[in-house]
């Protein structure tokens, strides 16, 4: 058989980086099962980006990767920005007008005027085959008018659009009359089956730290239970640009001895920082952009077989039971979530019985391996029109 290949095109710094890099290498891998070859396009670091100038990885296990910008880094100065922002989209318009042809299909991810949805949309006049995947709202924050644009765009010009939760469903179908599917978070769950001693009374959070995340919220339930529990630990996983103040209010709070950053860790380091904690957290606040995602990293936390202690918002929430799948506190309330942790360490055999639900839970509905032929049957049908 003759291979595809595949472009997938995104904002954001690769390999290394978030729960997003995460998702497509598992599609990148499992479509590889069925002769499609993919490569990767990173269009330009983001202010979460943390890496040195001209450090181009050229492949990741066997993929191609590219990079639009000049560089990794995200430069401090605003000129610098501007100027990269500038080699980057002219770097991108002639790739879309020049080398895009060459793909079978072209896959961007979270696409926005600031990084691809420009050449999203030339490709798309040009007729060819593009597929998006969307799993974040924007114009549910700032700059709201901006990002309906964008939004219109995508619903317009992806021949193939895939949604990430249920409510990003019903915002974008009335806006479509092209195919539109749901496909939820992915996991490779075998990449979590290591051999890792757990370390008791070590909860763990993974992300970005961004707003949505809370975690202010995290920090002020641990206080809550050290007096019953002075031995838990707090372990983050992650960076921002705004570390410093973090470790500052760590030690303002009193918890230097109770909260470890990491800052950003490889992408192969993940699964031991994640099995080496007993419980993971995880926390969205109430925003309608937390109503609309669902967080990448759930999918990896179930594939850890640990209990997961998560805010009881509306939206992805909403698909779990209490005590089930996972333990749940009342969102942006840090008393609840300590009450939460509380119950957790007091009925341990029930919290082992949680993880294995929310194991199984992972596998029927995130499983990378059903997900990647799910996305090939797709591509498939796409390829023949």
């Amino acid at each position: 058989m003759k291979p595809r290949k595949l472009a997938i095109v995104f904002g954001g710094d690769f390999p290394e980086g978030n729960t997003k890099n995460a998702r497509l290498k598992i599609i990148a891998t499992e479509l590889d099962k069925y002769h499609w070859k993919s490569t990767f396009y990173s269009a330009m670091p983001y202010r979460f980006s943390k890496n040195t100038w001209f450090t181009q990885d050229k492949q990741w296990n066997g993929f191609a990767v590219r990079y639009f910008s000049i560089s990794r880094k995200y430069p401090s100065y605003f000129a610098l920005r501007i100027g990269q922002a500038i080699v980057a989209h002219t770097h991108i318009l002639w790739w879309t007008f020049f080398r895009a042809h060459r793909y079978d299909a072209l896959f961007y991810y979270n696409p926005r005027w600031t990084d691809t949805l420009i050449s999203l949309y030339i490709n798309s006049l040009l007729g060819r085959k593009v597929v998006v995947n969307q799993t974040e709202l924007f114009s549910s924050g700032v700059n709201t008018k901006w990002h309906e644009t964008e939004e219109r765009v995508i619903a317009k010009r992806a021949r193939v659009l895939l949604l990430i939760s249920s409510n990003l469903m019903r915002h974008y179908q009335p806006m479509r009359k092209q195919e539109t599917y749901l496909m939820p978070v992915i996991v490779n769950t075998d990449r979590f089956e290591l051999d890792i001693v757990e370390k008791p009374f070590l909860m763990g959070y993974i992300g970005s730290f961004a707003s949505k995340d809370g975690i202010d919220l995290l920090l002020e339930g641990l206080k809550h239970v050290l007096p019953e529990y002075p031995k838990l630990m707090l372990r983050l996983i992650g960076h921002n640009p705004h570390m410093y103040p973090l470790e500052q209010k760590v030690m303002a709070m009193g918890l230097q001895n109770n909260v470890e950053i990491t800052g950003t860790v490889k992408y192969e380091a993940i699964p031991r920082l994640l099995l080496e904690c007993d419980t993971l957290l995880m926390n969205r606040d109430a925003s309608i952009f937390s109503t609309y995602g669902y967080p990448i990293k759930l999918g990896e936390y179930f594939a850890c077989k640990k209990p997961v202690i998560m805010s009881d918002g509306k939206g992805f929430a909403e698909d779990f039971e209490a005590r089930n799948q996972v333990y749940k506190y009342e969102v942006d309330n840090a008393a609840s979530l300590a009450d939460a942790i509380r119950y957790r360490y007091a009925h341990v055999g029930e919290s082992d019985a949680v993880a294995i639900r929310g194991y199984q839970y992972a596998k029927d509905h995130f499983d990378g391996e059903k997900l990647g032929l799910f996305l090939y049957n797709i591509l498939k049908e796409t390829c023949k029109k």
